[in-house]
């Protein structure tokens, strides 16, 4: 039996473009004499589509198309995801009655499924966790049950294709149904476990985060053993958002066969038809031509694919060829430059270096070679005059009828040079050349608010802020090693100390710099982010006592004890920065531009957070008392 696996690129909310590439796939599948072609989960409307499911309109036009689908499975079996709708029952926020769900076109017409009476088979699992908000518009196969009295097995039945004078069975789950291990029910299980199947599909829209790919293909594996299974993992691919944070989808769609061996049948982010031979006498797949197993890739492989395919989906799709960096000749604002050059051509990546009087000549030099070495256009224009009328006009500036007058601090005069560089000079540049321009900011800085609102957190995207500060560096390194094999960011930005150069304290030729130890809090700040239960002072102070911590954050061993020597230094520092990440930063952050996400927890719509005022646990407060007395 031929099975095309159709790992398309869909498009959020697109139903027409989505048609369309389905209606190419579906044709060349015929061309290639396949009996089934399976299409990813909410192929057809997108998945991250926010309210919009509160469209009425929007739901006819899936509907529309749902059916237009189901016209061409005349010569070919079509299995693929997409909203099913039923327009006499109500969700429970009263809205129309919404289903993930699958459908099963054969003869041009949708096959129906006797147990729950609808024609399309419905998702059992809701995600409602980190990115996911499922429940939010979608009613599932167990509240269905629920609500008809009865058990989630008894809606759901195979669906049957027509091969050769015989019967075949497909498992029918989407994507969540095979991540199971925390939910009290488990389809995969309770499917097999009333009827024999040839084989399941999965249908799934699942995100990428670094690492993913490992971890599904263990879980599906392990599926596969306990039931004695056979699942085809049908993967989509390209960009969708919620908002303030940008996914993208790997693809990686695969076959997992009934003893845990995986078969990877697409690639990683690539749109791809892939048509197998499934012998079903054996339950082997075979194919002409061999299929090559995808090579393991190093996390900082993956780093470099994802960041480079999602950044290039988002300028696609939102039509933008070209960006202006404020290159300072640091690391991040390097590293934008080379990732953006890369997708667009150097030609249309304009950097331009703003220097001030603390600015060093060995960062203004490196700003000037990067654009050099990148073929980059290049120019500098200093803010020395801007930053010092706008000084003089705050010193002189006086209110009428008040009780506090302007303060020129130092750090006020640091944060006018990165909104003089940023929300001026930027963002004037980027509109007479049309173009946009880029917010340089890691993630590490975002936890903390080390970010000027307005002036360098400004810019259309963020495409570093789900990296760590090693991961930045870590990534310039394998683009100059691995990628250009060459020194094409150069070695002074390299080397050199990280620092804003806004005041004579950061001075680096004098070896100053941020604030941050980024060996240290990259790590602490990432157990308070991604770790899934999220690390706070309590835990920290709690780990620092047991002498765990370093190995409950992952940062060096012994290096903690050398930058704290005691509870109170180590305290010190510890809620000065939880200070900032809870406080301020959390204000920074709602008015960041848009981040890519490629973590386990990004910023954004990923991270649900509220503005606040910090408040310490009474066991941190306890302890701390008794550890200072």
């Amino acid at each position: 039996m031929k099975i095309a696996i159709a790992q398309i690129r869909v498009l959020s909310e697109n139903c027409k473009q989505n048609f369309e590439t389905m209606k190419s796939y579906i044709e060349q599948a015929l061309r290639q004499n396949a009996n089934l072609i399976v299409f990813p989960e909410m192929s057809l409307p997108g998945y991250f589509n926010g309210d919009i499911w509160e469209q009425n309109s929007f739901l006819r036009e899936c509907e529309f198309y749902n059916n237009k689908i189901s016209e061409l499975s005349k010569d070919v079996d079509i299995i693929f995801g997409s909203v099913g709708i039923d327009w006499k029952r109500k969700n429970e926020d009263g809205r129309v009655r919404k289903y993930n769900a699958v459908f099963h076109a054969q003869n041009g017409q949708f096959q129906i499924n006797k147990k729950s009476n609808y024609p399309f088979w419905i998702k059992a699992l809701m995600p409602n966790y980190k990115e996911f908000d499922d429940s939010r518009y979608f009613f599932d196969l167990r509240k269905l049950a629920f609500e008809r009295k009865c058990k989630v097995i008894d809606l759901y039945e195979p669906l049957i294709l027509k091969f050769e004078k015989k019967k075949i069975k497909v498992g029918v789950t989407v994507c969540e149904d095979g991540w199971s291990q925390d939910y009290d029910v488990s389809p995969f299980k309770i499917y097999s476990s009333r009827y024999k199947h040839d084989f399941f599909v999965n249908l799934s829209c699942s995100p990428f985060t670094r690492g993913k790919q490992e971890k599904r293909e263990n879980i599906f594996s392990k599926e596969c053993i306990k039931n004695k299974i056979q699942i085809f993992y049908v993967n989509c691919v390209g960009i969708q958002n919620i908002g303030k944070t940008v996914f993208g989808f790997d693809g990686s769609s695969s076959f997992y066969n009934s003893v845990g061996d995986v078969i990877n049948l697409c690639g990683f982010f690539t749109e791809e038809l892939k048509v197998i031979d499934l012998d079903l006498a054996t339950n082997e797949v075979k194919n002409n031509e061999k299929i090559k197993c995808l090579k393991a890739l190093s996390i900082v492989e993956e780093t470099q694919k994802s960041l480079e395919y999602i950044i290039q989906k988002c300028l696609e799709e939102w039509k933008i060829n070209r960006v202006v960096i404020g290159a300072s000749g640091g690391i991040d604002s390097a590293l934008s430059a080379v990732i953006f050059s890369r997708i667009l051509g150097a030609q249309n990546v304009y950097l331009v270096n703003m220097p001030s009087k603390f600015n060093s000549q060995l960062t203004i030099n490196a700003a000037k070679k990067l654009a050099e070495n990148l073929g980059c256009p290049y120019a500098s224009v200093g803010i020395e005059d801007s930053v010092n009328l706008s000084a003089e006009q705050l010193e002189n500036l006086k209110f009428i009828n008040a009780t506090a007058q302007p303060q020129m601090t130092k750090l006020v005069f640091e944060n006018i040079q990165a909104r003089d560089r940023g929300g001026r000079i930027l963002a004037a540049l980027a509109q007479s050349l049309g173009a946009v321009f880029s917010c340089n900011a890691n993630k590490t800085e975002l936890s903390v608010g080390y970010s000027t609102l307005y002036g360098d957190q400004a810019g259309f995207l963020c495409p570093l802020a789900d990296l760590w500060k090693h991961d930045v560096y870590s990534l310039a390194y394998f683009y100059n090693e691995t990628i250009y094999k060459m020194q094409v960011i150069p070695r002074e930005t390299l080397d050199v100390v990280p620092s804003a150069e806004l005041s004579a304290e950061q001075n680096v030729l004098e070896n100053k710099g941020d604030p941050l130890i980024y060996n240290y809090h990259d790590f602490l700040f990432r157990s308070w982010v991604e770790h899934w239960e999220r690390k706070t002072p309590e835990d920290c102070l709690n780990a620092y006592v047991d002498g765990t911590l370093e190995k409950m954050i992952g940062c060096e061993k012994g290096l903690v004890r050398k930058l704290f020597p005691t509870v109170q230094e180590f305290t010190r520092d510890l809620e000065r920065w939880w200070y900032n990440f809870v406080e301020s930063g959390v204000i920074k952050r709602m008015q960041a531009p848009p981040v890519i996400a490629i973590s386990p927890r990004a910023y954004g719509f990923d991270l649900r957070e509220h503005i606040r005022k910090v408040v310490f646990t009474h066991t941190y407060m306890n302890l701390k008392k008794k550890l200072l007395n």
